[in-house]
């Protein structure tokens, strides 16, 4: 039998065998061309003969691929089911972190969030306003001597790194107009009274949540140095391709590319920790950026009718960062801070294809390219942020007012605040105060003079920034609010605490003479640095002359003589201690009028000094105030 026949007849015979499998029955050999008469008459006995044979190699082959079909049907019900319960778990905990989320968020309302502030973190805090002061911001001197790091830490129920810098900066960023505060009221209001949208915002904010390597605004002002990370996405690329070859070619030839798939994937996993090492904050930061922008259209869905222009703006900024979002799943944490087993499912293929190294080369074009837009998203998402932040404190404190503010001329250094305290200070003592002139705060060692000049100085800030004021009633003037209080020698610069002094008082003056609007300056112990003599006349003169400039002078002294010598332009109020019972103790309540008593010797006493030292002090005291000379 020549080869033609032969192949006619192996393929008669599998025709014959696939028959006789489905159907079960035989058939006449013409049905399988043995009838043709083009095939030979005196082969007809040996293809019944063969088709019998491939009959039964077919039917071999059949049920041989069946078993095959069905391993590999059992193999793909066995993925689906595991893709099924894969995604049923990521939805399940991403449920239960919202639900968690949620009880957080009710839990901590009202109350500070952050335990720790490292140095590194401040350092973040603050880079946004030091990028955006202003000559009429707090200067540093001013925010030192108010414990305004201490105040920060209390306001900041931020969610977002953004709203955090945000925050400071706003603290930091004292507003002469009422325009812009009552714009905040609306917001604070309305996020105060719609508790189920707070809640809805808050979530989208957590989602976005904050990092610590580095101050988001500092990554974005150094974005245009990025670039320069293009050059190391190449090696990436060979990375994932040897991973991908090496898994494609392994059915091929196993015995041969396993060895290489172990030392591919080691290889790749060195030089991917090796990266990352290297670009950890940048890829923290692509996350964070990520999260943001797709928590956009949340935080723009959430309908605030104060907030409709920044919502609206938010989602056109969004909305030019769709390449940059474009496959955002390759990079870590890409979609939320909550985790997720699909992302740590994921990481393994980081690890081996660095597509998170490769896609940073992408967004690095973008950011670059969409630098101010995304500096603008993150300042809506600050401000929206701060202002939930500020909502939050308020429902923290005992009492609080609504600002009400003074802008006749004729009242231009009105100051009125009714039953005032200070944020930092538990089961406070209020006062009040009523004045358009200067006061001098007189008495004794630790009777609260330098408690309460804080107190109001924080009070007056926070009227012009988060327009919350802790106290009963509060009505005044805009001010520039400066300070000369908590100074100390300067070691670096080789410079006494007197002439440290007087620096800090200096710019006091350039700024009265400057400024069109009024300024409030707070002043402890103006001049301690010099002799008494020298001292009282000094300060004296200064203390004169801004109570004459456009300015309101509140300074505390334990000089006497300067509440008679300046009693015509100051008002003398004091703080008063009580004896009982051979002991010291203090009301701390603001009284009218110069203080009558010290009590620096007394504390001698108090504190255990000997007698005789007490006794002693007390008479050279005695004959001076008789004599007026030292003896």
């Amino acid at each position: 039998m020549n080869d033609r026949n032969t192949e006619m007849l192996l393929a008669y015979g599998i025709k014959y065998g696939i028959f006789r499998y489905i159907t079960g029955k035989s058939c006449d050999v013409s049905f399988c061309g043995i009838g043709n008469p083009l095939f030979p008459i005196k082969h007809k006995m040996l293809c019944e003969d063969a088709i019998t044979a491939q009959w039964k190699n077919g039917s071999l082959y059949i049920l041989t691929f069946w078993e095959e079909t069905k391993m590999l049907f059992k193999i793909l019900v066995g993925i689906l089911i595991f893709v099924i319960l894969f995604l049923l778990k990521g939805f399940y905990d991403q449920q239960k972190y919202k639900d968690k989320i949620q009880f957080l968020l009710k839990q901590e309302w009202g109350m500070e969030t952050r335990d720790e502030y490292s140095d590194k973190i401040f350092r973040n805090i603050c880079f946004y306003h030091e990028q955006k002061k202003k000559e009429s911001d707090i200067d540093d001197i001013t925010w030192n001597d108010l414990e305004m790091d201490q105040i920060f830490m209390l306001l900041n129920h931020t969610r977002t790194s953004a709203g955090e810098e945000y925050l400071y900066h706003l603290l930091r960023s004292p507003l002469y107009q009422e325009e812009e505060l009552d714009k905040r009221e609306q917001l604070i209001e309305e996020i105060t009274k719609q508790e189920d949208k707070r809640y809805d915002l808050e979530m989208a904010l957590c989602d976005i949540g904050k990092t610590d390597q580095i101050s988001v605004y500092e990554f974005l002002s150094l974005a245009k140095e990025l670039d320069q990370l293009q050059v190391k996405r190449f090696p990436h690329l060979i990375a994932c391709l040897a991973m991908i070859g090496s898994v494609v070619m392994l059915p091929f030839f196993p015995s041969e590319m396993i060895l290489l798939l172990f030392v591919v994937m080691a290889v790749n996993a060195y030089f991917y920790y090796k990266a990352k090492a290297e670009m950890t904050s940048y890829l923290a930061l692509f996350s964070f950026i990520l999260r943001t922008i797709k928590k956009c259209d949340a935080i723009s869905s959430v309908d605030f009718v104060a907030a409709k222009n920044e919502q609206r703006r938010m989602k056109e900024l969004a909305g030019k960062f769709r390449k940059f979002s474009r496959f955002s799943f390759l990079v870590s944490g890409g979609s939320s801070i909550s985790g997720s087993l699909f992302d740590a499912v994921f990481d393994y293929v980081r690890i081996l294809c660095h597509v998170d190294l490769i896609k940073i080369g992408t967004m690095i074009k973008e950011v670059c390219k969409y630098e101010k837009e995304l500096l603008e998203l993150y300042d809506i998402i600050g401000y929206l942020d701060a202002i939930i932040a500020i909502a939050s404190f308020r429902d923290s404190v005992e009492t609080y007012c609504i600002p009400q503010f003074e802008m006749e001329k004729e009242h231009s250094k009105q100051l009125k605040m009714q039953m005032l305290y200070h944020p930092l200070i538990k089961n406070p003592v209020k006062n009040s105060i009523d004045t358009d002139k200067s006061i001098l705060f007189t008495g004794s060692n630790a009777s609260g003079k330098s408690t309460f000049l804080k107190a109001v100085a924080i009070n007056v800030l926070f009227a012009q920034t988060i327009h919350t004021v802790l106290a009963d009633e509060y009505c005044s003037a805009f001010y520039r609010i400066y300070s000369s209080m908590a100074l100390r020698d300067d070691i670096l610069s080789q410079e006494s605490y007197f002439i440290v002094e007087l620096k800090s008082l200096k710019r006091i003056f350039t700024k009265i003479r400057e400024d069109d609007v009024a300024v409030l300056c707070f002043i402890d112990e103006i001049l301690r640095g010099t002799n008494t003599v020298e001292r009282v006349a000094a300060s004296s003169q200064l203390l004169e002359e801004i109570a004459k400039k456009n300015a309101l002078c509140f300074a505390a002294t334990h000089d006497i003589e300067l509440t008679y010598l300046l009693e015509d332009i100051y008002q003398n109020c004091h703080f008063e201690e009580v004896l009982q019972d051979g002991d010291v103790s203090f009301d701390y309540l603001l009284k009218e009028g110069r203080a009558n008593s010290r009590n620096a010797i007394r504390l001698l006493e108090v504190i255990g000094f000997d007698k005789e030292v007490v006794k002693r002090s007390q008479q050279r005291v005695d004959r001076f105030l008789q004599k007026g000379i030292w003896e």
